[in-house]
């Protein structure tokens, strides 16, 4: 029996954690959703879960789109996205829901100033902590959606999300001065000697703050404070009071800024270095020890870069031990899902690239679509004819799950005979083109122009919307998607530069 932890609409065991000061992230836990209860509206602001119906049946909304809550359906909660659930029915809702953190390693800071720095004497450590957070807004802080403020040494505010919960709005006004919070007004409480571990104080309202301080080398940097969630321990159910968190996602909120808080380190210690470096340059004359000197600090840049890497391979190894598990409680059908998912995991868990190439992409397409097939047997039909010398080009990291994923959730919802998707790809002069078709149900075309603002507007709260913002992303106007739908199908067309070509002529073909 693991842990159990009490909330306003039921329970989770928590049946695998971590242990005490090891590199692993991954919780798993047994969900139980009471029949009557509701999972009220809330963001997923400090993990990222993955949630295998066992049994019960209710709703659920997940980015504003409604699915069906059933035995063998598997759903995914990005960081993030908002989500709540109903339990409609007579006997409770049962879920093996698995958990990692949004931050599973320290982002990357991109390298400009470090650069800008070189023809420093010294770091403005102020001017360095806005100029590296604006950095990290641009690439990783806005999507997490966490209630988090950033301060300077000088408790100056560097940076605040607009992620308050409504309580914090209503009763104590944050949006308006974010210093109306008893627990962000605290002045003077950084004294030294400055500790490395992050503290956690609670309101009158009982709502939790964690607070930790940005610590380089010993010098006070700034500070990070998030939260204002309520962890439910010992609490009533007040319907005033915000949705009470699970402790996953306590977890997840204290990993993401010590994550924040690593990557501001990091990229301290390089801007650091470059600046000794600079100094030393400038005050040696000999040519050959000026060239020695480079080459030792390069050396130790890398090697410094490379500790950082986090080794993730635990996660194959963990869900061997749960689908050993399943096994052993004669649990068959859970043990076929957790084995699919390891596949699924260990690629969405990689971070070392934007780019990945065209096959890895497609087996992992390959291991979705199969995991589908425990649900929907024989009458799922999925084809793909793609040439194998494009299976090299290099092509966005996950942008074509996303797609398939809508033909599930969309097409098929009503679909009662065989459901048919294809995939094909082919070279177009120097581009690449991908053509995602199925016989789903289509979309009218009040829909389909709906579905054509969203893209235009960039908006990401669905998996076409999150594809287009990728593609803008990494290429800017090269790229381009569109949608075509009708009473037969759907058929979604992406077309991308090409980087690179193979010479084989056999194709990649399959079911």
């Amino acid at each position: 029996m693991g842990e159990i932890q009490l909330l306003d609409w039921g329970s989770i065991e928590w049946i695998y954690e971590p242990a005490e000061g090891s590199m692993d992230n991954m919780r798993v836990g047994i969900s139980t959703m009471l029949p009557g209860t509701v999972q009220p509206l809330h963001i997923h602001c400090g993990d990222e879960q993955l949630m295998y119906v066992l049994s019960g049946r209710g709703r659920q909304r997940i980015g504003g789109e409604e699915s069906i809550l059933e035995k063998g359906n598997i759903y995914h909660v990005s960081t993030g996205m908002a989500h709540e659930s109903f339990n409609d029915g007579d006997e409770p809702i049962v879920k093996l829901l698995i958990s990692i953190p949004a931050l599973t390693m320290a982002p990357k800071v991109r390298m400009n100033e470090a650069e800008r720095v070189k023809k420093q004497e010294s770091i403005n450590k102020p001017e360095f902590l806005k100029d590296t957070v604006k950095e990290l807004f641009r690439s990783m802080l806005a999507p997490l959606r966490i209630p988090l403020a950033i301060f300077d040494s000088e408790e100056r505010l560097v940076y605040k999300s607009r992620e308050y919960p409504e309580y914090c709005r209503r009763i104590c006004h944050i949006d308006e001065e974010l210093e109306n919070c008893r627990l962000i007004k605290r002045k003077g409480v950084w004294v030294p000697p400055y500790y490395e571990g992050a503290s956690a104080c609670v309101c009158e309202h009982g709502l939790w703050v964690y607070t930790l301080p940005i610590m380089a080398g010993g010098e006070l940097l700034g500070y990070i404070e998030a939260g204002h969630v309520r962890t439910g321990k010992g609490d009533e159910p007040q319907e005033e009071l915000p949705y009470n968190v699970p402790d996953s996602t306590v977890r997840g909120i204290v990993q993401v800024i010590h994550k924040l808080s690593e990557a501001v380190c990091n990229h301290y210690e390089v801007c650091r270095m470059q600046v000794a470096l600079q100094h030393n340059v400038r005050i040696l004359s000999d040519r050959k020890r000026e060239e020695e000197l480079l080459q030792e600090t390069l050396r130790t840049t890398k090697d410094q870069a490379f500790n950082l890497q986090i080794n993730q391979h635990f996660l194959f190894n963990t869900l061997n031990t749960i689908a050993g598990l399943a096994v052993r409680e004669e649990a068959i059908s859970t043990y076929e899902a957790v084995g699919d998912l390891a596949q699924l995991l260990r690629y969405t868990l990689r971070t070392d690239s934007y780019f990945v190439t065209l096959g890895e992409e497609l087996e992992y397409l390959k291991n979705y679509t199969n995991l589908q097939k425990l649900r929907f047997r024989k009458r799922l039909e999925v084809e793909y004819t793609v040439l194998a010398c494009l299976l090299s080009e290099k092509v966005p990291f996950n942008f074509l799950q996303p797609i398939v994923e809508n033909c599930f959730t969309h097409g098929f919802k009503n679909k009662t005979g065989i459901m048919a998707v294809s995939v094909q790809a082919e070279q177009m002069g120097e581009t690449i083109r991908f053509r995602i078709a199925d016989n789903g149900e289509g979309m009218d075309s009040s829909s389909l122009e709906r579905l054509r603002e969203k893209m235009q507007k960039g908006d990401g709260s669905h998996g076409t919307g999150m594809v287009v913002q990728k593609l803008k992303s990494l290429y800017g106007d090269s790229a381009f998607l569109a949608v075509e739908s009708s009473e037969k199908g759907t058929v979604v067309s992406v077309c991308i530069p090409m980087e690179r070509r193979g010479q084989d002529e056999e194709g990649f073909t399959g079911r």
